[in-house]
């Protein structure tokens, strides 16, 4: 597959996303309901595999097509050379701290979906999604010569 087609899918999936969202606002933002919070302004923190579940279900894609085609145009952060973007992360958004499989999306993606075809006239705010400080040299070590979250991602 062409570099092209990836690109096409994204952007197919993006306008999926957006639409899904201006139904169903609480697919994207919402801790402990969502699919996907923004952590910072760079990065959002998908719960996988349902983000990717839920992407192919509303963009009419496999899952693993859908991976595949976040990961060759560089929308989820992965390290050479296994380009594993999955994660265990300890988070917390409330009282108490929950460990989840994840992945990092960078946050113009989902942010451009909701934005242009979403019917949101602005990008999401970041939500009260935290990531332990405890996983912070790990967060790092993925974002290895990328920029890594901020330290407001971190509790």
């Amino acid at each position: 597959m062409a570099l092209a087609d990836y690109t096409a899918n994204v952007e197919h999936l993006q306008e999926k996303l957006g639409k899904a969202f201006g139904v169903r606002p609480w697919l994207l933002n919402m801790p402990g309901r969502s699919v996907a919070c923004k952590i910072d302004q760079h990065y959002y923190f998908a719960i996988m595999p349902g983000f990717l579940e839920a992407l192919g279900r509303v963009g009419g894609m496999l899952p693993a097509k859908v991976l595949e085609a976040l990961i060759k145009t560089g929308n989820l952060i992965t390290r050479a050379p296994e380009r594993d973007p999955h994660i265990p992360l300890t988070v917390n958004w409330g009282a108490r701290a929950v460990t989840l499989a994840g992945a990092f999306v960078d946050a113009d993606f989902i942010d451009r979906a909701v934005k242009t075809y979403g019917g949101l006239g602005c990008i999401l705010n970041v939500s009260n999604l935290k990531i332990s400080t405890a996983d912070r040299e790990r967060v790092e070590s993925l974002f290895k010569y990328k920029t890594p979250p901020q330290r407001l991602a971190y509790f």
